[in-house]
């Protein structure tokens, strides 16, 4: 039901980053590492997404007029969010080499970068369970009633179902055995994406490269600013980062 409730209010916007921080009102929360990282590797896709497209696309009318690039715009519309109002306020069609790049950077920042963000923090935060129990196994308190530790940790769910939770939730944040990563990382003894890669035009390959460089220098950060944290922020480190979500 929650989810149900969520999925009708979803649009197409909430999946694109700048838009999202912008519209929670947390640009200037410090401390926020998911908003920096997010809008780095925002930054990094959209400039990826730009020089890629410019290889294929010369003029808007080049968008406009490809019959299958619009096709695969309608299909996600129509097809992927046909029960969510007015199909998520998804674009119907693409006009300009803008839109396109918009368009894509959402697309690869949603189904990568903002997946492992959701997903694979799970652990981190359910394992914990008062954090956000399962289950509760007393009415929540009234307004003005007073909280006290015992009121809590008799609310808290029974061991087996708490015990459940942190199973789920585990399971939830490990990584399948085929996932396929942005950059290679000795941890998890996986390689970067250059071995996924189908492209054989040398522009193309250019481009990838140039993506990595820029991917391995936002680690490099990232990676220097946890060093003086107390609790450092890994989540969307470029190596720890599937390329798509698996299913």
């Amino acid at each position: 039901a929650t989810t149900d409730a969520w999925m009708k209010q979803f649009k197409f916007e909430h999946l694109h980053f700048p838009k999202d921080v912008k519209s929670r009102e947390v640009e200037d929360i410090p401390g926020y590492h998911f908003r920096d990282d997010g809008m780095a590797w925002w930054e990094t896709l959209e400039i990826y997404c730009k020089e890629f497209i410019a290889l294929h696309y010369l003029t808007d009318d080049m968008v406009k007029e490809d019959s299958e690039l619009q096709n695969m715009v309608q299909e996600i519309r129509n097809k992927g969010f046909e029960r969510v109002p007015n199909n998520g306020d998804f674009p119907a069609s693409l006009e300009t080499i803008a839109e396109l790049t918009e368009w894509a950077t959402t697309l690869m920042w949603g189904s990568s970068v903002w997946h492992t963000a959701v997903n694979f923090g799970q652990f981190h935060y359910l394992g914990f369970i008062p954090n956000a129990p399962c289950a509760m196994t007393r009415a929540p308190p009234l307004e003005d009633e007073v909280i006290t530790k015992e009121l809590i940790l008799m609310s808290l769910p029974v061991k087996e179902m708490a015990r459940v939770q942190i199973d789920i939730s585990y399971s939830l944040s490990l990584f399948s055995p085929v996932e396929k990563f942005y950059l290679s990382s000795i941890r998890e003894d996986t390689q970067d994406l250059r071995t996924e890669t189908s492209m054989v035009d040398d522009d193309e390959l250019e481009c990838l490269d140039r993506l990595l460089i820029r991917l391995k220098a936002m680690q490099k950060k990232m990676e220097t600013r946890n060093r003086a944290l107390d609790m450092p922020y890994t989540i969307i480190l470029p190596d720890m980062t599937p390329l798509t979500v698996q299913t």
